[in-house]
């Protein structure tokens, strides 16, 4: 066997906790064995550990599984702790791989079990863990597999029952066995199998103890020849992820097996021998290491930065120039001292407390502390610590690098200061405030009093600035911000949080009234005219939102947002005013926001549906049509009307993603209703604003529709509503068109109800006017309700526009509508909305 240099051995600077895997299995002593192994199978694990508090007392391997009896039931209904071994070997996560090799095989153990200085669980490594990464790092340059395979490897017919097996594994101490007797192929590696620790545990799992050998068995197997490289034969189990290879001699007869703990033993024996050859070669590398250490040596006293060596017990061994320099202390006045002389008190025990914490679990610590010259000035320095270890993990020494970064600190104020102040009030901005906010709950928490916070937003102040300019605008900031503290007095916190949106912490306010009337005076006081830079007078108004902790909230965040929701409350409610912050008003808010979030599960769950309601011929009563109505029943069954979620859904902005899947819906239906056979049924569907102002033409989306589902255009009617056409009416006309080209009909739906004007329903290219239910419902109430509908009715025919009236619910209002020559009638009085089955019925009733 050949020696590696010291130059191959790179893996030496690893511990074993950067080798251990990421999630180790665990479980307690009482857990029922069946429970553990099966844990072990789904996670593909070799071992689970048995902990208490925390600290592992046992483990369970594949290999304590070959223990079990022939009828292994009633052992897999036992607790854990009847199979686990124990003691539990251990090892520190900090210690060397080499260390975790040599304990294996000292203590014939195929696990350690990686625990931090307090003796608690990390992690657990195995010998897979070793020959996968490390043994890549340290080549088998001479030895053949020849030289690694076992003497002694079980071979076991195909009928032999697996149970048998497993004892005789255990007691011959073989983690595989060899499976011969196959008949069933020509192919060499069909006709061996084997099965190995992993394949017990599967078949425990299953808890089937009537399995042969040959059934258990995984075929093919991976052969490999005598005389090939272990390290070709280490690189082949690494990439095809196994821990076994069948070896064959050169008569291409079974030798053995070739596993990984066998591979393992040959690191070891490597590692021993590179320690035998430093011994004997140790005068030589004694010398190089004497001179790379005066060469650190030269470093450390040459170095800018100032190095503290400390002993484990925290006694200081050895200081460099720097540190003199920097502290005013000679060497010789802090050897064998604490670092404590060095404290300048402006950090707390905790703080010193974490910094142990952090060194003992991570081995490093580092960051910004103050400490105390000999002179008694204080001053910063970044700190850097880190704690060195010998073979086995044991913490002997503390390196401690520092720089005194005191310049540095007067820097960071004049930025923190920037950061943290409004530039153009000199207020605190919203970053600040929040933290000042938080210290007065803070302190109102621990006295037991209340707190009030207010919120103020200008009112429309986006025209000041568009009207006069920035400059002016900047100027009704400041002295709005003056007026604020001025009335607010000193004792008030004041910040200035978004552009033109204040707040203040009002913590001597003792009742909710007296909030209210410092707000409504503060109102006034705002509202008073502001001198421009020209001499005019300028007014202007503001909303404010009040809320208090802890009655409202018991944190800073949800404190904001209470008085957030009280200002927009104010704004609602016609603004220049102050609103008080309620647990309704949030519970609504919070509604709002739970059925946003629902309405979104439920275009991406499919929890929509179309109902339609159909429209009959006044004069005949005959079938004319259907108008097409979305509704949402929730997974727990529950209505949510379409007047609820049709609002939420424009406010979100999904409103065109589900006009787009209503309108084709209802086309395919209208298709399937003509593949039935009805072939004169017209189709009204209703559109909202948002879907003419997407990104996408409106027209060009509809001519796509009719398109894919091979519509006839005129069997399709748009309904919307006069708020569509309010704010553009040039615009929407040009809109209207492109689809009415198309050959689809224009309804106006809920006409009277808004800003009617005969001038657009002249301008605007209507087909169809809608009489709102309103009007049909007047019909009941006496001449003048009934005139009224019949003049609609009147204007819509002589406009050349047919007139459906919706809502109508009593034969009184269908006899006025009827003489009245309204064409077309919709309501529950002739049919409720009804899913597409029922329309085929009453329209194939109606032909028959």
């Amino acid at each position: 066997m050949m020696r590696p240099s010291p130059s191959d051995d790179r893996h030496f600077g690893l511990t074993v906790g950067t080798l251990s895997p990421g999630t180790v299995l665990s479980c307690g002593a009482q857990t029922p064995l069946a429970e553990a192994i099966t844990k072990m199978r789904h996670a593909n694990s070799s071992s689970i550990i048995v902990v208490e508090a925390n600290r592992p007392t046992g483990i369970v391997t594949e290999h304590d599984l070959l223990r079990l009896p022939a009828s292994s039931a009633k052992a897999r209904a036992q607790p854990v702790e009847t199979i686990m071994s124990k003691p539990v070997h251990t090892i520190s996560v900090h210690a060397s791989p080499q260390s975790a090799i040599v304990r294996m095989r000292e203590r014939d153990v195929r696990h350690l079990v990686t625990v931090d200085e307090n003796g608690c669980l990390v992690s657990i490594i195995s010998q897979t863990d070793l020959i996968r990464q490390v043994s890549n790092k340290k080549p088998f340059i001479a030895n053949d597999v020849a030289d690694a395979v076992r003497q002694s490897t079980i071979f076991a017919d195909v009928d032999l029952p697996v149970w048998e097996l497993r004892q005789r594994m255990h007691s011959e101490k073989c983690d595989s066995a060899i499976v011969t007797g196959f008949t069933d192929s020509s192919d060499p590696k069909m006709q061996t199998g084997i099965i190995t620790e992993r394949d017990i545990l599967r078949q425990l799992a299953d808890g089937d103890d009537g399995v042969t050998a040959g059934q258990l068995a995984t075929r093919p197997v991976t052969i490999i020849q005598q005389d090939m490289n272990l390290n070709d034969a280490r690189n082949i189990m690494i990439n095809a992820r196994i821990r076994h290879l069948v070896v064959h001699n050169r008569h291409n007869e079974v030798i053995g097996v070739l596993s990984f703990a066998d591979l393992l033993e040959f690191i070891e024996q490597d590692y021993l021998v590179y320690l035998s050859n430093v011994t004997q070669d140790g005068s030589n590398e004694l010398a190089q290491a004497r001179q790379s250490l005066a060469l650190a040596r030269k470093l450390i006293e040459n170095s800018p930065d100032c190095v503290m060596v400390c002993n484990a017990r925290g006694e200081i061994e050895a200081v460099n120039p720097a540190f003199t320099r920097v502290t005013g202390y000679q060497a010789e006045e802090v050897i064998g001292k604490n670092p404590r002389i060095l404290q300048s008190g402006r950090q707390s025990k905790s703080f010193y407390t974490k910094m142990w914490t952090d060194l003992a679990r991570t081995g490093k610590w580092e960051g910004e502390i103050w400490n105390r010259r000999k002179s008694g000035e204080t001053f910063a320095e970044w700190l850097s610590i880190m704690a060195i270890r010998d073979g086995d993990g044991t913490i002997t020494h503390y390196a401690s690098i520092f720089t005194d970064i005191s310049g540095r600190e007067k820097s960071r104020e004049d930025v923190l200061r920037i950061a943290f102040t409004d530039e153009l009030t000199g207020m605190p901005n919203r970053r600040r405030f929040s933290e000042l906010l938080s210290l007065h709950i803070g302190r109102a928490r621990r006295a037991g009093r209340r707190l009030t916070m207010l919120l103020l937003d200008i009112d429309n102040f986006q025209r000041v600035n568009s009207a006069l300019g920035h400059n002016a605008g900047d100027d009704v900031l400041v002295e709005v911000s003056r007026r604020i503290s001025r009335e607010l007095g000193h004792d008030a916190v004041m910040a200035r949080v978004g552009a033109d949106e204040y707040a203040a912490i009002l913590s001597d306010v003792k009742t909710e009234q007296e909030a209210l009337n410092l707000a409504e005076r503060l109102l006034v006081r705002l509202g008073e005219p502001h001198l421009t830079r020209k001499g005019e007078d300028l007014y202007l108004s503001s909303s404010i939102g009040l809320a208090a902790f802890p009655e409202d909230a018991n944190d800073t965040s949800n404190l904001i947002r209470c008085a957030e929701m009280a200002m927009m409350q104010a704004k609602e409610q016609g603004r220049n005013r102050v609103g008080r912050y309620s647990v309704n008003l949030h519970s609504q808010k919070g509604a709002d926001l739970a059925l946003e979030n629902a309405l979104r599960r439920a275009l991406d769950n499919d929890e929509l549906h179309l109902v339609y309601q159909p429209q009959f011929d006044a004069k005949t009563g005959a079938l004319y049509g259907v108008e097409a109505l979305v509704r949402w029943t929730t997974p727990e069954g529950k209505n949510i009307p379409p007047s609820t979620f049709i609002p939420i859904a424009e406010e979100m902005g999904v409103i065109g993603q589900l006009g787009r899947w209503v309108l084709r819906t209802a086309c395919r239906q209208l298709v399937s209703w003509r593949q039935e056979g009805l072939y004169n049924l017209r189709l009204a569907v209703n559109v909202s604003v948002q879907q003419f102002y997407g990104t996408v033409d409106f027209a060009e989306q509809v001519r796509a529709i009719i398109v894919d589902k091979g519509l006839a255009a005129d069997r399709l009617e748009i309904e919307i509503t006069e708020s569509l056409f309010m704010r553009n009416i040039d615009d929407m006309r040009s809109k209207l068109q492109r689809v009415r080209d198309l050959g689809v009909s224009i309804s106006l739906d809920d006409f009277g109800t808004g800003f009617s004007s005969l001038s657009y329903l002249r301008r605007l290219p209507f087909d169809v006017i809608k009489l709102d239910r309103s009007f049909v419902t007047d019909i009941d109430e006496g001449d003048e309700g009934k005139s009224l509908a019949i003049t609609i009715i009147n204007m819509a025919h002589n406009l050349g526009k047919t007139c459906v009236a919706e809502g109508v619910e009593n034969q009184n209002q269908l006899d006025v509508l009827r003489d009245a020559g309204c064409e077309l009638i919709q309501g529950y009085l002739l049919g409720r909305p009804m899913a597409a089955e029922d329309i085929s019925k009453i329209a194939k009733a109606a032909a028959a």
